[in-house]
């Protein structure tokens, strides 16, 4: 027949290794706890980094919009302005060809 083994614990063993189990899960978890608020304040700066490239960039883009006007016409801006000086250069020939048939007529 087969004897049975019994393992045998007094109870401050049992208290020990639970201590220290808890300690150990305790450990544990405050590193991981520690990595995990470094890997936020990394995450942290990245993103402050990129806010301020983003503002330079905004900066730059708000330049660029005050100084298009000054520097560059709409192509609508240009055709009308076109227009208006084709009309009055039709003018311009119409009264000079006006004033010609006139003279002509004289002599």
């Amino acid at each position: 027949m087969q004897e049975k083994t019994f393992i045998t614990i007094e109870f401050w063993q049992a208290v020990g290794f639970l201590l220290g189990f808890l300690g150990v899960c305790f450990t544990f978890g405050k590193i991981l706890l520690s990595q995990f608020q470094s890997q936020l304040a990394e995450r942290n700066k990245q993103q402050d980094k990129l806010s301020e490239k983003m503002e330079g960039l905004e900066r730059k883009q708000a330049d660029l919009d005050a100084t298009m006007p000054i520097n560059y016409v709409r192509r609508e801006d240009y055709i009308r302005n076109q227009t208006v000086i084709e009309a009055k250069l039709d003018s311009v020939q119409e009264t000079l060809t006006n004033l010609y048939k006139i003279e002509s007529t004289k002599r």
